[in-house]
């Protein structure tokens, strides 16, 4: 019989250290992730250091494969998960390595700066893998996106979509050399869901931010772009004046998931889903 992991185990210890300290899992290059399905949906591509239970031969942990297999304690589950309600599986593996730096033809980057909220930060990336962008960039001011909330509220996303670090001199760089367009999300920016917008032709790299968290305003070499109205094109209109459409009453995670969408599928559909690979050179 398998010993039960309680709470005050050294390595349940061990794992809620991995769950909430940044520096303990970069040292470690582990992080946790918690969820049934994310679990699973994970295991198709990776193998887990650690794999916990609530029962013994838990059957939604049939197949899947771990160097360690432990069960532990329903307090247990829920304080390495980070949640106050869990009963799923909880697993261990190795953090995704950067491939910024290979990417070969990079048009649609997602770039963030000054997101605070792990779960906010989890639904961007969630959206950008959704919405086929190609790459996400991180600015230093972010949360850790490997933090549990934030790799639960993604299902995973970084351990899909290739991924970069680096400063606001490195990022202009980068556009520079991919002669991409750095963009940022603001309320008196160009309209790119009007008729005359022309959009960037090589792609964009798109900055968004919370702005309440963001001491000082936007870089002043991006091109400033609005939130698009999405009723022209959902095939009805607002019926009174307090139906009109207000960006400015939107968090992050709502106006960057229409800046996303509209971005990829009105001005840039044919572009590969993958940065890997090269897109083609006019617009559709």
């Amino acid at each position: 019989m398998r010993r039960i992991l309680r709470l005050q185990d050294p390595l349940v210890q061990e794992f809620c250290k991995l769950a909430t300290k940044k520096d303990f899992r970069s040292s470690k290059k582990r992080c946790v992730v918690a969820g049934t399905k994310l679990v699973q949906d994970l295991s198709k591509r990776h193998h887990f250091h650690d794999l916990l239970t609530a029962i013994p031969d838990d059957p939604a942990a049939e197949g899947l494969h771990a160097t360690n297999r432990y069960i532990a304690d329903a307090r247990s589950l829920r304080r390495i998960a980070r949640l106050t309600s869990f009963e799923g599986l909880v697993a261990t593996l190795d953090l995704p390595r950067p491939r910024f730096e290979d990417l070969v033809d990079p048009r649609l980057v997602l770039c963030l700066d000054y997101i605070e909220d792990p779960g906010i930060l989890g639904t961007l990336l969630r959206t950008a893998v959704a919405f086929q962008w190609q790459a996400v960039y991180f600015l230093p001011h972010c949360v850790d996106p490997f933090h549990p909330r934030c790799v639960r509220a993604s299902q995973g996303a970084l351990f899909e979509i290739p991924f970069g670090r680096g400063s606001m001199e490195d990022l202009q760089k980068m556009c520079r050399r991919k002669r991409i367009t750095l963009c940022v999300s603001h309320a008196s920016g160009i309209d790119i869901g009007s008729a005359a917008y022309d959009p960037p032709p090589n792609g964009v790299a798109l900055i968004l931010r919370e702005e309440y968290a963001t001491p000082w305003g936007p870089p002043q070499a991006a091109m400033k772009i609005r939130v698009p109205d999405p009723w022209p094109h959902s095939g009805r209109q607002p019926q009174d004046a307090d139906d009109k459409f207000n960006p400015g009453s939107l968090d992050v995670a709502v106006a960057g998931g229409i800046l996303m969408h509209h971005i990829k599928h009105f001005h840039y559909p044919q572009i590969a889903r993958s940065p890997l690979l090269a897109s083609p050179t006019d617009r559709a």
